[in-house]
């Protein structure tokens, strides 16, 4: 059962996942539609990336609580041809989904965790993989009747794998059918990542569309009512891994200045944009323009993020034949060089140096495993791509001190044209 790890098996589908992506890309330019821009896909993609690393540590864990759950507590046995615990382990895995899902947008301390998934502006294959990091911490109370109800974690690891990739093909303007008003679409999940008022908070469902037609969370497109992509906040940080510190930084700063305990237990665990009244908005910027990246940057970026991509399918393949140490510095290779490339693309000031900084910790860590039994390889790989890519950057220092452009701040989140705060403050609701 130690290999029924979600994560793990994510890694394996990174092939998969180009594929789709490339697959998407080829379709809408055929038809003359604009899905994708480079510096958003790059943020969705990197969150992705260290969703499965983070997923390294806690998916074992979270395995093995599904199996003493089974194993000890489950209600009921079936019988080892029975097709019932396949049919919960779909229905109720997306049912139970639905409700993880709604509490995601419902409770302020968790729409921190989850509103990551939901900063794009622009809905293609790559927003599906737009992950929060730190969802499974409070995931697994919400799958516990699976278990319970004597579905075994193979079936379970199979049914939420299948639902999983299904929500990735929901994520695109082009891969429409018809749902049958069972099953979840396209033309029905574009609606959930708008931040039109009437709009929020709707379509939950990842697979079935049962569930919010039967508790009124379904909503029906509106020719009237164009959508508009992302959250009202805007859109800060082409950096997925920053990104998935924001709310936490906003939700902060709201408790802060909530005043009375119990004000600021209502903020944690009331409706998100209830801090948004009130109290005093933080300063934020927003992302710049997606073709104000220089070219040669965003080269650089891809070809990174190709070599953390490849390094982390590499760690996570043969996870069973390395010890925590590789682990563990793999995950602060990988995810120091999310912050990075990240930082490179909204222009930061010191992103170059930081930059430098760890290209030369990949040199290091090459060094580090080339001395290591069994990892000559690996070593000899991190060494020359890390050293090849230091000596390219120091090639481009006068264009890296150009593209390190100032932003103005705004005074906070910014509303919708034409919208009051309180509408924007309702509309996360």
């Amino acid at each position: 059962m130690n290999h029924l790890d979600t994560n793990a098996y994510y890694a394996l589908g990174i092939p998969a996942y180009v594929l789709v992506v490339l697959l998407e890309l080829w379709w809408t330019r055929r038809r003359g539609l604009v899905a994708y821009r480079y510096a958003d896909s790059f943020g969705n993609l990197s969150a992705g990336l260290g969703e499965i690393i983070i997923g390294l540590f806690i998916g074992p864990y979270l395995i093995a609580l599904y199996v003493l759950g089974y194993e000890h507590y489950a209600l009921v046995c079936w019988e080892s041809n029975s097709w019932i615990p396949w049919v919960l382990a779909f229905f109720l895995g997306d049912f139970c989904y639905y409700w993880y899902h709604r509490v995601g947008h419902r409770v302020a301390i968790f729409w921190a965790i989850h509103g990551v998934h939901h900063q794009s502006e622009e809905f293609n294959v790559t927003v599906a993989m737009r992950h929060p990091w730190f969802s499974d911490f409070y995931s697994a109370p919400f799958y516990a009747p699976l278990p319970l109800l004597g579905v075994s974690p193979t079936q379970f690891f199979i049914a939420i794998s299948a639902i999983s990739f299904y929500s990735l093909s929901i994520h695109s303007k082009v891969f429409q059918r018809t749902g049958l008003y069972i099953f979840t679409t396209p033309a029905t999940h574009i609606v959930h990542h708008c931040h039109n008022p009437r709009y929020i908070g709707r379509n939950l469902g990842a697979m079935f569309t049962l569930w919010d037609r039967f508790f009124g969370t379904h909503v029906e497109m509106r020719a009237d009512d164009p959508p508009r992509l992302g959250t009202p906040y805007g859109y800060e940080t082409h950096s997925g891994a920053r990104a998935q510190w924001i709310y936490w930084r906003d939700l902060w700063h709201a408790v802060r200045a909530g005043g009375r305990l119990s004000e600021r237990v209502r903020i944690l665990f009331g409706r998100p944009g209830r801090h948004l009244r009130g109290t005093a908005l933080i300063a934020t910027r927003k992302a710049r323009d997606d073709d104000e990246v220089p070219t040669w940057l965003k080269l650089y970026s891809a070809g990174q993020l190709c070599i953390a991509a490849c390094f982390s399918v590499y760690i996570l393949w043969l996870r069973d034949q390395h010890s925590v140490v590789v682990w563990m510095i793999a995950a602060v290779l990988v995810l120091w060089s999310l912050f990075s490339l990240g930082s490179l693309l909204d222009g930061d000031e010191r992103a170059w140096s930081q930059e430098l900084l760890r290209l030369s910790a990949w040199v290091l860590a090459g060094a580090w495993f080339l001395a290591e039994p069994g990892y000559a390889v690996a070593g000899r790989s991190l060494l020359l791509c890390s050293s090849l890519s230091f000596v390219w950057l120091l090639s481009r220092r006068e264009a890296s001190a150009l593209q390190a452009l100032p932003r103005a701040a705004s005074n906070g989140p910014a509303a919708p044209q034409g919208a009051a705060v309180g509408d924007v403050a309702r509309g996360i609701d």
